[in-house]
């Protein structure tokens, strides 16, 4: 037998409160997290911009710093957001695989790869073709992983 309607409306639990997040707050984490990312990776700033899809140098810059800020950035497009995630999840991945090798998690984008997607070309080249190409070298990763 369901009580709740007879119990004083003082005494009901109310639903609790999620704070709401917004794209632009998403975005900023994401920028902040990949800047960190780009330095363990030794990115250049032209292959970070050309893997964030991000065409000018003061762009690039100014969204680092709106991020460092922690304010919102806005303004990134669906496709950047996309090529961001992909991103993330490329070194995620990457962490997963080689646990036990902080070299390896470091250089493995940069080092020549046999594997049938880069054919003896390195994982960056492939992720700064294209967007295609960002999302080919993730699922290669997460089918690595084994999910």
């Amino acid at each position: 037998m369901d009580y709740t309607h007879t119990m004083p409306a003082t005494a009901r639990r109310k639903p609790a409160r999620t704070p709401t997040v917004t794209e632009a707050v998403q975005a900023a984490a994401g920028l902040r997290t990949f800047e960190r990312i780009a330095d363990q990776w030794r990115l250049s700033a032209v292959d970070a911009m050309a893997l964030l899809g991000v065409d000018a140098r003061s762009t690039y810059y100014d969204l680092l710093k709106r991020a460092r800020e922690g304010r919102e950035v806005k303004g990134l497009s669906a496709d950047q957001l996309d090529r961001l995630s992909y991103l993330l999840g490329i070194y995620e991945a990457i962490r997963v695989l080689f646990p036990h090798s902080e070299e390896t998690r470091k250089e493995w984008i940069t080092r020549a790869n046999t594997g049938d997607l880069f054919g003896g070309r390195t994982p960056l080249d492939i992720m700064r073709a294209n967007m295609i190409g960002l999302y080919q070298t993730f699922a290669y990763l997460t089918a690595a992983r084994g999910l």
